[in-house]
């Protein structure tokens, strides 16, 4: 019997899970008037740089593009990463609800098309709820996935970690979160997709042996 090609794409409709997760975000970007300044004595040595804003927007295609790609080429690692970035933003948002983090912007001066990007991020991002970083946060995630693989995935790994690192670096660079905010996306990432992967793990030799003993009383 052939395969059905509309059971093959079936995996990706879980990619609405973390879009309707996504979604949520907008409705907790609010201020509140009470939030706290995380920037440090570090913050204030990293220049503004406008051009960051590229491979800052590059976080949407990175991370939906990844998570596309390996639903297709490795399932495991998919709903591995796919239940890591729900878990991790959705504990970023009750961080955010329970307590207010912000950042001070700079002014964006010129015309051109780095300072016009960066305009258009700063007017749809109030600047609050930056501890943790979820870009960093979603990023590093990504990270750890194509580092499990960098044995057979030579270049795949470089260039993912390459782009990864420049989003990460892009958050600092923006303004859009500090020091703080960084390091405390990577600690959460690390911390959610070990977690997960133990979840999979033991359900999956739940199944095994399951399965196993059930055809044993066969």
């Amino acid at each position: 019997m052939k395969n059905n090609p509309i059971l093959s794409f079936h995996p990706l409709y879980y990619l609405l899970l973390l879009v309707i997760t996504s979604s949520i975000y907008s409705v907790i970007n609010q201020s509140t008037g009470h939030a706290v300044d995380v920037t440090t004595i570090i913050d204030g040595e990293i220049p503004f740089i406008k051009e960051f804003v590229v491979p800052y927007l590059l976080w949407y295609p990175y991370i939906y593009g990844l998570l596309i790609y390996y639903c297709f080429v490795d399932r495991k690692h998919y709903f591995v990463a796919l239940g890591s970035l729900v878990s991790g933003k959705l504990i970023c948002f009750l961080v955010y609800c329970l307590w207010q983090s912000t950042v001070p912007r700079p002014e964006v001066v010129g015309n051109d098309i780095f300072a016009h990007l960066m305009r258009i991020v700063y007017s749809h991002d109030q600047p609050v709820n930056c501890l943790p970083s979820i870009h960093v946060l979603t990023t590093f995630i990504m990270m750890i996935v194509v580092h499990k693989r960098k044995e057979q995935h030579k270049w795949e790994y470089i260039s993912v970690t390459t782009l990864g690192t420049l989003i990460i670096l892009s958050t600092l660079f923006t303004k859009q979160h500090a020091v703080l905010d960084a390091l405390a996306g990577i600690l959460l990432a690390c911390g959610v997709y070990a977690a997960v992967q133990y979840m999979f793990q033991s359900l999956s030799a739940f199944q095994t042996n399951h399965y196993a003993a059930r055809q044993m009383k066969k």
